[in-house]
């Protein structure tokens, strides 16, 4: 992992970060059925990086999840809300480079929002592949932005900007194809990914503006204070340049994505 991430507390965040990535709760229930029907209803299941639960909880409705995190305070925020949600779903304190289970112990295991932040994404791969079934499936998912919508241009620049003021904050080469290339490697087959749910997001620019500025944006809530204060000063002018109506409401459409991967670790 680079240093930054090394260094990245998710102590302070725990508590809202479900509220920050907000999945309204018909559409995770969408997700979480939608994955069962990938996987098959009881599927034994591990989340890879679970987080706070927004992911693991909605599928342990369907499966025999347990999520997986080195963050004791994020896996006390998963396991609140799937009680919140009457959900039995089970936490375990582990690394996605070494996980607390044997070898061939899963139907399918899943992960989001974790490779891109390790610098030895590589050997988490070999982990999951290890406690995966020889005929499991890994399934890597994605939050996906309407790209054209001011929320998608505000996250677009943002991340320039920050990476611009503070080149620690990029993202390791598992953000681009050499994810995909060393799966392949690993005999990896990936089917077109699946639209498992999709919802829509009311928000203005200004109000996205704002909960950046407050630590309370997913681009912003993992940055210093100085980090985020020289960012809102080029975010802000260049949003007031170049978005006619930093107040319009618009209608933002969030999709989550799932690549389906069979045979990863077969060889190699």
């Amino acid at each position: 992992m680079s240093k930054a991430y090394n260094e990245m507390s998710y102590v302070e965040v725990a508590a809202i970060y479900n509220d920050i990535n907000n999945i309204p709760l018909d559409a995770a229930q969408t997700l979480g059925k939608s994955i069962s029907e990938l996987v098959g209803e009881g599927a034994t299941m591990m989340d890879f990086g679970g987080g706070a639960g927004r992911i693991s909880v909605p599928i342990a409705a369907h499966t025999n999840m347990i999520a997986v995190d080195i963050e004791h305070h994020m896996l006390k925020a998963s396991k609140k809300l799937a009680e919140d949600r009457h959900i039995v779903a089970r936490q375990a304190v582990g690394t996605v480079l070494q996980t607390p289970f044997a070898s061939n112990t899963f139907d399918a295991v899943i992960t989001t929002n974790v490779l891109h932040q390790i610098e030895m994404w590589r050997d988490a791969l070999n982990e999951a592949a290890r406690v995966l079934k020889p005929e499991g499936l890994f399934l890597i998912g994605r939050d996906v932005l309407d790209e054209e919508s001011c929320a998608g241009i505000l996250r677009s620049m943002s991340r320039y900007f920050t990476v611009d003021i503070a080149p620690e904050m990029k993202p390791t080469d598992a953000a681009g194809p050499a994810l995909f290339q060393k799966i392949q490697e690993m005999g990896g087959s990936m089917t077109r990914p699946v639209v498992a749910s999709s919802w829509i997001e009311k928000v203005s620019a200004n109000e996205i503006l704002q909960r950046m500025e407050d630590g309370v944006h997913n681009e912003t809530w993992s940055l210093s204070r100085e980090v985020i204060d020289e960012l809102m000063a080029k975010l802000r002018p260049w949003a007031q340049e170049n978005i006619a109506d930093l107040d319009a409401v618009e209608d933002v459409k969030w999709e989550f994505h799932v690549y389906p991967i069979s045979g990863i670790g077969q060889k190699g």
